[in-house]
């Protein structure tokens, strides 16, 4: 890693830090190391299509290498390109590239509206690391979407337990109000938490309970 590249980035010159690598990597552009990193700033940049170029080119160079197929598969969801994403994911799955790849898989089916597939690989990619924040709350809010409150709420609790959120809170409540459950004290958490989430998304919330007052399933317990 290039540390003055680095020490540019995070006090904010951006521009210069990616500068200080391009000019280090026209030297020798076989630095994988530097490579990963001027894709991970490129990115944070939002210059997706430099930083797919950079990696793409990478790969005549480094066509083995599992961390540049993971960073390109990365550029190419944030670009929308889910069927490169998508194949690259799978790929690295059969490699055995860590839990990573299926979370990122699961990310990818979800946006290609393949719901059921990326539950699946959900699951795998908190099986295979149960203290990941990020994998279990993508998990339970695949559940939620698909309706499986009793699931997505065990799902937000475990959450909960290694990072309390407003969002764990609030969802909680909305698959417990769905459960017919006490969902009140969910909602203070969330609410005390993080204020203005819980105002941005109350309407959410009293669009449920419309819902469930409609249809004659408000029991509504507080």
């Amino acid at each position: 890693m290039d540390k003055k590249a680095e020490k540019l980035f995070k006090d904010g010159n951006k521009e210069a830090a990616i500068k200080e690598i391009v000019n280090d990597l026209n030297r020798d552009h076989h630095q994988l190391d530097k490579i990963l990193q001027l894709s991970a700033y490129l990115v944070e940049a939002g210059d997706l299509e430099q930083a797919e170029e950079l990696l793409t080119k990478s790969l005549t160079l480094f066509s083995e290498n599992k961390d540049v197929r993971y960073n390109l598969g990365n550029i190419y969801f944030l670009a929308n390109k889910y069927d490169k994403a998508n194949e690259l994911f799978s790929k690295l799955i059969q490699d055995n590239y860590g839990f990573e790849a299926y979370f990122m898989e699961a990310k990818t089916l979800d946006e290609q509206g393949k719901k059921q597939m990326a539950i699946v690989y959900a699951l795998t990619a908190v099986e295979k690391n149960p203290k990941d924040i990020a994998s279990i709350e993508l998990m339970a809010d695949l559940l939620l979407a698909n309706g499986n409150f009793s699931e997505a709420k065990k799902y937000y609790q475990s959450a909960i337990l290694l990072k309390p959120k407003a969002k764990y809170y609030f969802n909680s409540a909305l698959c417990a109000m769905n459960l017919k459950q006490d969902y009140q004290s969910y909602l203070e958490q969330s609410k005390k938490i993080d204020p203005k989430f819980f105002a941005e998304n109350e309407k959410k919330l009293a669009n449920l309970q419309k819902y469930l007052t409609e249809t004659g399933d408000s029991n509504g317990r507080r």
